[in-house]
């Protein structure tokens, strides 16, 4: 497992990712700041004892969890 930070038009999300992982990646944080993006990750980092990986782009946006679905889309 690893945290990346994934910046796209001007936004910065914060997803899981387990390796092989397929399917479209769904964020657990988004913020125009990259600063708190990179310490939100952090600390989730700390809290699953993996690594932080930074990408921009991409295909498609990540999906932001819906509330009250426990993070399933």
């Amino acid at each position: 497992m690893y945290i990346e930070i994934r910046e796209k038009n001007d936004t910065y999300y914060v997803i899981f990712k387990h390796e092989g992982e397929k399917g479209k990646p769904l964020a657990q944080f988004a913020s125009n700041n990259k600063e708190e993006a990179e310490n939100v990750a952090k600390a989730y980092a700390k809290q699953n004892k993996c690594m932080i990986r930074h990408a921009s782009g991409g295909i498609e946006t990540p999906e932001m969890p819906r509330p009250g679905t426990d993070g399933e889309v």
